[in-house]
């Protein structure tokens, strides 16, 4: 049944634009794209009113399988219902209960020939978003501490449209070439926000994304900024544990050095009210604080991690990189390499599944890569590398049969991974295209993604053999000594940054050359199954689970012995070198009895991962 509810509010300014209907608001969002998904994107559109005044709304559209019905709601013991729905229905409870919001335009749901779609409009609010207020404190005055930024226009940054990030709550709802926030000092801000937590939760509500680019400061014409909450999907019933987690989710996404522990304790007084007693403060804080390191890295502004500025060595930065979505939403190319694509006929998601040029690769269940040169019209030829998915693990059709979040692909979810890792500093390769569509009511799908060859890297394994298989001097040893210990650096590195490979075999490890330093550089590649985790010191209870450590290792461990499976066929590597990479890898001199014990597990992973393998090649 199709359903379409306009504020009265706005029903007049809808009908003198022309929107006063669901298909025509929906259309609407064809242009001024700030955001844009497989199956979700979201708008910024211009209206007039009657007096010619511009007004902007923010509109965001789902359709297909982003547009049913949520059916994990009945684990919540909840009606299911679709997810614009929901923010429908929490703006207008948070407004009725003189919370400030996003002020709710319009929201819709209708049928169509390829499924559901569904729309809801929002007024832009006219501020700056907290995580962009404290990026535009003033640090070379510190006692001062105080801040005017303007309102920044949107810009579209389609890197993150390309892997799924949520774009426009980065830039949030924000003014387009608005008037500029007057100053305001840090106290007076920790004051605003400390009471709108408090009278959010004294109305019974509970925001666990209240992260600080959800949270936006605007004009009220006095000392304080208007506190006005934005995509208020997720809105749970107030409890003490909740209201917690909530001032944790501002507390992990406000870490930046202007923001100071007397702030954050300015915020708790307030939150708490003038008669509450220091301890009760303490104490609250240093919960939130424990809380917080549990959803690190959530809610961050994609926009403020250095990582996408810097990129690591060998890379591009993400911040640079521009993607454009064509074929009709169902292809985004990186614009580096679209005249590459056009020039071979690839610009469209049917002629790259459909490819049979290039050199094949890799051959997998339900999945080939090939290795293809594409002549480029503005310069040199680009090599790249097309994986193409084909079928689905049966794991994942139960997971979208059941409608258990929001459905990825398998070609997005490995350019996700890739971005996750230039986020975290760890070298991988760079991203040409991404595409999907999915087929069989959404259980199946056809994807691919295509990756940029990095200049003369070979794998860790071909490596190893061709520098260390054969008897050599001593400055052979120390070479191999001194790769291992950068092995070892690397898993370090990725599994305190809260990954696991699931898949990490030498062949996976790219070593890449660089001249200039006489040095290399190891890249990670095939990510497809990579998860990731809080992160922490590796084998640590708040880290990476054990268990997903010791099947990384046994990787690690199996693939550098000698076996039909690699490319190692000597003794490259000894117990002793094993026992470096160790001591290496948690970082100590003396392995205690518990990394030992995790050692001892690895081993006997990889004689079973052998076993397998040699059950495999006899057939």
């Amino acid at each position: 049944m199709d359903l379409f509810s306009i504020h009265p509010d706005y029903a007049a300014l809808l009908e003198a634009n022309g929107l006063a209907s669901f298909e025509a608001l929906y259309a609407a969002g064809d242009a001024g794209l700030v955001d844009g998904h497989q199956e979700r994107s979201v708008s910024r559109v211009e209206l007039r009113a009657a007096s010619g005044e511009p007004v902007v709304i923010y509109l965001k559209r789902r359709w297909g399988r982003a547009a049913g019905q949520s059916w994990t709601d009945l684990l919540r013991f909840k009606w299911p219902v679709c997810s614009t729905a929901r923010e429908w229905s929490n703006l207008q409870r948070l407004a009725a209960a003189g919370i400030p919001v996003a002020d709710p335009v319009a929201w819709g749901r209708a049928a169509g020939p390829e499924g559901p779609r569904t729309l809801l409009a929002v007024q832009e609010v006219r501020g700056l978003s907290l995580a962009r207020w404290l990026a535009g404190l003033d640090l070379q005055h510190p006692l001062a501490r105080r801040v005017s930024v303007p309102a920044a226009p949107q810009t579209k940054n389609v890197i993150s449209c390309a892997v799924g990030s949520e774009t426009h709550r980065a830039k949030g709802l924000s003014g387009a070439g608005g008037p500029d926030l007057p100053s305001y000092d840090v106290a007076t801000v920790a004051r605003a926000v400390g009471l709108a937590v408090r009278r959010l939760h004294d109305a019974g509500y509970s925001f666990p994304d209240l992260y600080a680019k959800h949270v936006f400061l605007e004009e009220a014409g006095g000392e304080a900024p208007r506190v006005v909450l934005i995509d208020v999907n997720r809105l749970r019933r107030y409890t003490p544990r909740r209201g917690a987690a909530d001032l944790a989710a501002l507390h992990a996404t406000t870490q930046v050095p202007p923001v100071r522990k007397e702030d954050r304790l300015l915020v708790l007084r307030t939150y708490l009210g003038d008669g509450a007693a220091e301890g009760d403060v303490q104490r609250l804080a240093r919960r939130i604080k424990r809380l917080s390191g549990r959803i690190a890295g959530r809610g961050r502004d994609p926009h403020r991690i250095p990582a996408r500025r810097v990129a690591p060595p060998g890379m591009v930065p993400l911040a640079e990189e521009r993607f454009a979505t064509v074929d009709g939403g169902r292809l985004r190319v990186n614009e580096a390499f679209r005249p590459a694509l056009e020039a071979a006929g690839l610009s469209t998601l049917d002629a790259l599944m459909a490819f049979e040029g290039g050199e094949m690769y890799r051959v997998g269940p339900g999945r080939r890569t090939v290795r293809a040169e594409l002549a480029d019209p503005a310069g040199a030829a680009r090599v790249v590398y097309i994986k193409r998915h084909d079928r689905v693990p049966w794991q994942t059709k139960i997971r979208r049969t059941l409608g258990l979040g929001d459905p990825i692909s398998l070609a997005e979810h490995e350019a996700r991974n890739l971005v996750r890792l230039m986020d975290a500093g760890i070298p991988t390769v760079r991203c040409a295209a991404v595409g999907w569509e999915f087929t069989n009511g959404g259980r199946g799908e056809r994807s691919c993604l295509v990756t940029e060859e990095l200049a003369g890297a070979v794998q860790a394994d071909v490596y190893c053999e061709r520098q260390f298989g054969s008897a050599g001097d001593q400055g052979k040893i120390t070479a191999r000594r001194r790769w291992i210990r950068a092995l070892a650096r690397l898993a370090r590195q990725f599994h305190a940054s809260g990954f696991v490979h699931r898949d990490f075999y030498l062949c996976h490890v790219l070593v890449r050359p660089v001249p200039a330093r006489r040095d290399y550089a190891l890249h990670l590649i095939d990510l497809q199954r990579m998860l990731r985790f809080r992160g922490g010191v590796p084998a640590s209870p708040r880290g990476v689970p054990e268990r997903w450590i010791v099947k990384d290792l046994a990787a690690l461990v199996f693939s550098s012995w000698p076996s039909p499976a690699t490319f190692v066929r000597s003794e490259v590597f000894t117990n002793t070198d094993r026992m470096r990479f160790a001591r290496e890898y948690f970082g100590t001199d003396r392995l205690s009895a518990a990394q030992k014990a995790l050692v001892r597990r690895a081993i006997r992973k990889a004689r079973r991962i052998a076993a397998r393998e040699t059950r495999r090649a006899d057939g």
